[in-house]
């Protein structure tokens, strides 16, 4: 625990704490009653006694202040091993408590099914880029497809167009009214027979709507109305016009179907090339998704490197955990092992609200540790504090070790004294003058043979001496306790006894 001089304020007159033992102040006591039945009997007898008071000189010195305090010895650089990936360990090559160099092997893993685990990553990095080619490649055949099927579709449509107009100015040309019947029975005819290879198309590419009993139905009723035309056709088929006009129109209107039938085929190839074809935003999916797979898989590879190389010290110490055993399959991510430094360590100790006002970060140190001597420095002082066992909240701090040996252990305790404060050249009078009352603090002086109270301003102390920086000078005669340990009080005669 930190050591400091404690005043005790008293509302009625000043009252200074000493370590004083019961019989001194019964001593004190009598020898008091003593004191004062002679300094009556003095006045009595019409002589000038007064209380007999000790007194000192202040004087310029030197003055330095310590916070003397407990820590124990760690490591300012420590270092926590993780299992680079899931991995067997196959080797440990330090305990924990063991001594190590920079580039000492602490652990291995298992090189096989290391590689085995690389190979099986780099597998399935190749397999993700195959299907995203795979499914880029066969989007791009979709549209080129669905581009084939829109351009056949126009120049059906117009072949359509042109024939239907070229069928219109032949039927008009048929005067005669067995021809004109044959026109109509061949315009049904060829009306019936595209309704047939309608039918033919659907069969041999059904869907899960296609109701095959119903198109099989109609193929045949289609069927026996072509065969009832083709029976009345050929009652007529000694008849034609003096152009031959029945033959061309028979012909246009089969040319007519065939278009007609490649139209639909051609529309058919649309529809399922625009439901093959994904969106934009699915191909970005597959792309991102391919990146995700090559980046995962690039990590991965980095970490199955790392594991075939094992782990390795990166710097002189010891270890100080280890949480693994040989033969243990880890998974990535588990703590393995911790390393601590013995090249910069230090004494880690808790300061309280009191010991905050006058510690710094630089402060200048003195470390026991095991009974031998170090140097150090104040180096790290938290800005959150805990609570101790007590309940008491206490702020952690370090001091660095300037000059560590073999002979330091990590976590042995050590006895610390920080230089606080130092003033060279200042006004100083011992501890034991100054007092405390709700004025301020004071010291008592003699002045016309009468104890009298002089307020001063301190500055620093030590165990032994307080800054004066006001209110005294060089040379100034002060008191410092009375002969039998009575208390001064001011007002009360008093005779002065140098201290030698």
């Amino acid at each position: 625990m930190s050591e400091r001089r404690q005043v005790v304020k008293n509302k009625d007159k000043a009252v200074k704490t000493k370590g004083k033992k019961k019989w001194l102040k019964v001593v004190g006591f009598i020898a008091a009653a003593l004191v004062v039945i002679l300094v009556i009997s003095s006045v009595a007898a019409g002589k000038n006694v007064g209380l007999q008071v000790y007194t000192t000189k202040a004087f310029n010195g030197e003055i330095t202040t310590n916070l003397n305090t407990s820590g124990h010895v760690g490591a300012e650089d420590k270092k926590t091993f993780y299992a680079p990936a899931n991995v067997k360990v196959a080797g440990i090559g330090a305990d924990k408590g063991d001594i190590v160099k920079e580039g000492d092997l602490l652990i291995c893993f298992d090189e096989r099914a290391v590689e085995y685990a690389k190979r099986q990553s780099e597998l399935e990095s190749k397999i993700s880029k195959a299907d995203f080619n795979s499914n880029v490649q066969q989007n791009n055949e979709q549209k080129v497809k669905l581009a084939q099927a829109e351009a056949d579709i126009a120049q059906y449509q117009a072949q359509i167009d042109n024939y239907n107009k070229y069928i219109d100015d032949l039927t008009g040309g048929i005067e005669d009214s067995t021809a004109a019947k044959k026109a109509s029975l061949y315009s049904k005819m060829y009306d019936i027979q595209r309704e047939i290879n309608e039918c033919d198309l659907a069969l041999q590419t059904p869907n899960e709507n296609t109701d095959m009993e119903a198109l099989l139905s109609k193929k045949t009723a289609k069927s026996n109305e072509l065969n009832k035309i083709n029976n009345e056709l050929s009652m007529l088929s000694d008849y034609k016009t003096e152009y031959d006009w029945e033959d061309l129109l028979k012909q246009a209107k089969k040319d007519l179907a065939d278009y007609e039938t490649k139209l639909s085929e051609a529309k058919s190839q649309k529809a399922s090339a625009e439901a093959a074809i994904v969106n934009g935003s699915k191909v970005t999916g597959y792309q991102l998704n391919n990146e995700k797979s090559q980046l995962l898989s690039e990590d991965a590879g980095k970490k199955y490197e790392q594991a075939l190389n094992g782990i390795v010290a990166d710097f002189d110490g010891v270890v100080s955990q280890l949480s693994v055993d040989e033969g243990a399959t880890v998974q990535e991510g588990t703590q393995l092992m911790v390393l601590e430094s013995f090249e910069n360590v230090c004494v880690e100790f808790q300061a309280s609200k009191f010991d905050l006002e006058t510690l710094a970060i630089g402060q200048t140190a003195e470390i026991e540790i095991s009974g031998k001597s170090y140097t150090g420095k104040v180096s790290k002082i938290n800005h959150i504090a805990e609570q101790n066992n007590s309940g008491v909240p206490m702020v952690g701090a370090r001091v660095h070790i300037d000059n560590p040996d073999e002979n330091i252990y990590l976590g042995i305790e050590a006895k610390i004294k920080i230089l606080t404060a130092k003033e060279d050249n200042v006004l100083l009078v011992p501890v034991e003058a100054v007092n405390i009352d709700n004025e301020g603090n004071f010291c008592y002086i003699i002045e016309n043979g009468i104890l009298s109270k002089k307020y001063v301003e301190v500055g620093i102390s030590s165990e032994q001496y307080i800054q004066i920086t006001s209110g005294l000078e060089d040379g100034s005669e002060i008191v410092t306790s009375a002969l039998g340990g009575i208390d001064l009080v001011e007002g009360t005669p008093a005779v002065a006894i140098p201290e030698q």
